[in-house]
């Protein structure tokens, strides 16, 4: 697992712990794994849940990098690949 920062850390409740495990699940059934189908996932998801991108995006953020500071999200995403993003979703979720 990936250690998070005190600030990364803050963003990870219970709420934003349960829709980044449905978004890992949604990721999961892309096809094809690249910056724009992630974006598509991502923006499907916040528009599921009712939630403004940033209230999925800085938890995403979070759990990807272990900071609130990254590259855009959706190229994090692409350059981690599909197995290591998921992992560290699921990893940071659940703790």
């Amino acid at each position: 697992p990936l250690a998070l920062d005190e600030k990364a850390k803050s963003l990870i409740t219970e709420e934003a712990s349960a829709v980044l495990m449905r978004l890992a699940d949604r990721l999961e059934a892309l096809e094809n794994w690249n910056a724009e189908d992630l974006e598509a996932a991502v923006r499907a998801t916040a528009e599921a849940e009712s939630l403004k991108l940033g209230k999925i995006a800085q938890p995403l953020r979070a759990v990807l990098t272990g900071t609130t500071v990254s590259p855009g999200i959706f190229d994090v995403l692409d350059v981690l690949g599909r197995e290591q993003s998921i992992g560290r979703i699921r990893d940071a979720a659940i703790t």
